[in-house]
């Protein structure tokens, strides 16, 4: 499981490059993305580890977003599921496209506990010329530890060709054990048609042990 984990992550379409972005998905459409991290360097462990994702999306309406998110942390002693869904905040037609989404989820602790969320999320993108900026923000709480973890993602996005993109995120958040971390992830992804991307990049700790990792993604939309 942990292997198709790894290889079945990143998220919506070529105009967001994090979970449960700015943008409605299509009525009708889905979007899977799924993948994790290789070549760890040496001690990585915490925040930069395999971290296997598997991320869901559906557009159900034309103004609602449904989905399921999938990962792990803290080593892979943490499992964590969502169901969510998501709904403009503005109208469709704004330049500042805003999304509010909403997700009840379940976590599985490194000491074998386990708990429901809750997770409320902003996020806000913007088109440029050439491609896109963006920030994804959500709050989870849990309801054994009774405790609010923010986490927030900033990213720039530039479209070279029909085929060739990259991206630039800053991630940053609050882990379980309460510690603050931020890393910084740069991504080359190649459009291989209108249904497949794959996406090959690094992840580089600011913190914590500082350890970085190669990441391949790759991204399904039909």
């Amino acid at each position: 499981m942990k292997i198709l984990l790894i290889w079945v992550s990143c998220l919506a379409g070529l105009q967001s490059a994090a979970h449960a972005g700015p943008w409605p998905r299509e009525e009708g459409h889905t979007f899977i993305a799924a993948g994790g991290n290789f070549l760890l360097s040496d001690g990585a462990e915490l925040p930069v580890h395999y971290d296997p994702t598997l991320y869901v999306e559906y557009g159900l309406r034309p103004e609602l977003t449904v989905g399921l998110d999938f990962y792990s942390a803290d080593k892979g002693r943490i499992y964590s599921a969502f169901s969510f869904a998501a709904i403009p905040a503005n109208s469709l037609d704004a330049d500042l496209k805003s999304m509010l989404s909403f997700g009840i989820g379940y976590r599985r602790n490194a000491d074998g506990s386990e708990e429901l969320l809750t997770r409320i999320g902003l996020s806000l993108g913007q088109s440029t010329p050439n491609g896109w900026l963006a920030f994804d923000g959500n709050i989870t709480y849990g309801a054994i530890d009774q405790t609010f973890r923010p986490k927030a993602d900033f990213t720039w996005g530039r479209s070279w060709s029909d085929q060739w993109t990259t991206t630039l995120q800053v991630q940053t958040g609050q882990g379980f054990s309460d510690d603050h971390y931020a890393k910084v992830s740069p991504t080359l992804i190649y459009t291989i048609n209108e249904r497949y991307r794959v996406n090959l990049g690094s992840v580089h700790a600011l913190t914590g042990d500082r350890g970085s990792a190669l990441k391949i993604e790759t991204w399904i939309q039909f």
